[in-house]
């Protein structure tokens, strides 16, 4: 294989490490979370970061491959997700609902002529999300905490 499929692999999995890793310190535990999951040896992905192989085969590539396409299907389905949320509780002309549905449109997420706080994905649920409360500022406990008088 050429090196621009290293390149390819190196990148790909550099993607699924940022996305994985949960912190500092958590690099080599995150590649072996990976490699459990994508089902490709440690040492190849431990290879593609620190000691770039002359080429790739072709079976641990597409299961590199295979496995960014899953990550990214699935933080886009946990975006659809956010922005129906965010959608019933601020309003479907919020700015952050509109950006993220743009987002969505552009990742071929959301149908055409969708609004803008309409989002639509391929498992999209039946029900209706609607908050159960009408939610203030003043019930996050974080501003509570941070506005109480001592």
């Amino acid at each position: 294989m050429s090196n621009a499929d290293v390149m390819r692999g190196q990148s790909l999995s550099n993607d699924l490490l940022r996305w994985e890793t949960r912190g500092p310190g958590d690099t080599a535990n995150a590649m072996r979370r990976i490699a459990n999951r994508a089902a490709v040896p440690f040492g190849k992905l431990w290879a593609l970061r620190y000691r770039p192989p002359k080429e790739i085969a072709s079976h641990v590539l597409a299961r590199i491959e295979a496995a960014h396409a899953a990550e990214r299907e699935r933080q886009l389905r946990r975006l659809a997700h956010d922005v129906e949320i965010t959608a019933a509780l601020a309003g479907s002309d919020h700015p952050a609902v509109a950006a993220a549905a743009a987002a969505l449109r552009a990742a071929g997420v959301a149908p055409e002529g969708a609004a803008p706080g309409v989002v639509g994905t391929a498992r999209q649920s039946a029900r209706t999300i609607r908050p159960t409360r009408e939610v203030e500022l003043t019930d996050l406990p974080l501003w509570r905490a941070a506005n109480e008088e001592e």
